[in-house]
């Protein structure tokens, strides 16, 4: 019996007893959460300094965005690697390594004596993230069960949120109290602490081979051949395309075209997102167990096209901010469901590529999805209403792909 084996057997244990119990059966997976929501508060933290920050080097608001877009390339460019290394050299190097990288391009954002110098430290934080991501997936991947998988992919999911609902509140403190760049330093000294915490606390989950098993591109090659993977890599890419795009842009600019709110209402409405979010995941994870993986997709790809659809249509601001509660709690549902689906379809057990490749198939749409829904904006006369109602039908489609050709693996 290897390691992990011996690790889901615990956790298969605990499976009926709660989260309580499966973090106590599995302490790996309490640096993993720990770890996961720092990486996520320094995300957050930047989410409104970034381009106050960046605005200051006098740049132009054309190339603004590409603060933005060198962090997304990086994260792209690492995912596919960073699941054969994960494979190749233990999942510990990556843990350990991406949190660095992430503090190192924070003190070279913070020094940064001109605007392409922030460009480029930005790009080597998008490498950090991108590897330590993958990497973290993958190690939730490695301790789970069939029957702890929901409730362990929640657990992650839970993770991410706390990080990410927190970090914009800290972000705005420190730049108001103590300037933009102290923003930076946090995030050196957050990066600094969650490697610290890997090195000290984690063991390493991947599995001992009996076999060589193919470090090359090659390995993917079995993710793009199977047809159930194929279904999750499409889920992935058109989910983070229309959520991105959605939370990113269409939503704020929506509620302030036609409901004249400010980022305080914005930030109301983000935080009710936020809620009802985090209050599924512990439902989530049981109904994963419950009634399977594919249900569970279908069920938030319908919740979050009603939510973008009512936000496109709706004239009254209670009813929008009812549409980001509903956005919300699909949310919830569809992370710890996707996940679990592609996990239990890993070929040969082979978590590195199938991560990397769902990883990399979601950055893609987080970077294309808000370009592509811009450029829908600009020229046509739909507006963000109708750019909304396109994403709700976009998730319509992929829901009803999901439902015909996806294949629930018991």
């Amino acid at each position: 019996m290897t390691v992990n084996d011996t690790s889901s057997s615990q956790s298969a244990a605990a499976a009926d007893e709660g989260y309580w119990s499966l973090l106590r059966a599995e302490p790996v997976l309490v640096v993993i959460m720990g770890t996961v929501a720092g990486h996520l508060m320094i995300m957050g933290m930047l989410l409104p300094v970034l381009p106050l920050y960046a605005k200051t080097f006098e740049v132009s608001d054309a190339v603004l965005g590409l603060v933005i877009t060198a962090f997304g390339i990086g994260r792209l460019l690492i995912d596919i690697p960073a699941g054969l290394l994960a494979d190749r050299l233990g999942r510990k190097v990556l843990l350990f390594g991406g949190p660095l990288l992430i503090a190192l391009g924070s003190i070279g954002c913070a020094l940064a004596a001109d605007f392409n110098w922030l460009v480029a430290w930005r790009f080597v934080q998008g490498i950090g993230a991108g590897a330590y991501m993958t990497a973290a997936m993958i190690v939730a991947a490695d301790v789970s069960s069939p029957q702890t998988r929901g409730r362990i992919m929640a657990l992650h999911q839970s993770a991410l949120l706390v990080g990410a609902g927190s970090g914009p509140a800290v972000g705005g403190f420190l730049a108001a109290r103590y300037g933009y760049a102290s923003v930076f330093w946090v995030s050196m000294a957050i990066g600094i602490a969650s490697a610290t915490f890997t090195l000290w606390r984690y063991r390493e989950t991947k599995r001992a081979v009996r076999h060589a098993e193919d470090h090359s591109l090659r390995a993917y090659l079995p993710v793009l051949s199977n047809p159930a993977l194929r279904m999750a890599l499409l889920a992935s890419f058109g989910m983070f395309l229309t959520r991105s795009s959605a939370f990113m842009q269409l939503l704020p600019l929506s509620g302030a075209e036609r409901f004249k709110m400010g980022p305080g209402h914005m930030g109301f409405g983000f935080v009710l997102l936020a809620a009802a979010n985090l209050s599924m995941l512990p439902y989530s994870g049981r109904l994963v167990q419950r009634i399977g993986t594919v249900p569970m997709v279908v069920m938030a790809c319908v919740g979050l096209a009603a939510g973008m659809a009512l936000a496109g249509l709706t004239n009254s601001i209670l009813l929008f901010f009812f549409a980001m509660i509903v956005l919300g709690a699909a949310s919830g549902l569809e992370g710890p469901s996707l996940q679990s689906y592609a996990v239990a379809h890993a070929p040969g057990g082979r978590f590195g590529p199938t991560t990397g490749a769902m990883r990399f198939v979601g950055d893609l749409g987080f970077v294309v999805g808000p370009v592509m829904f811009g450029a829908l904006v600009d020229s046509t006369t739909w507006g963000y209403r109708g750019a909304l109602l396109v994403a709700a039908a976009m998730l319509i489609l992929i829901g009803a792909l999901f439902a015909i050709f996806a294949q629930e693996r018991k």
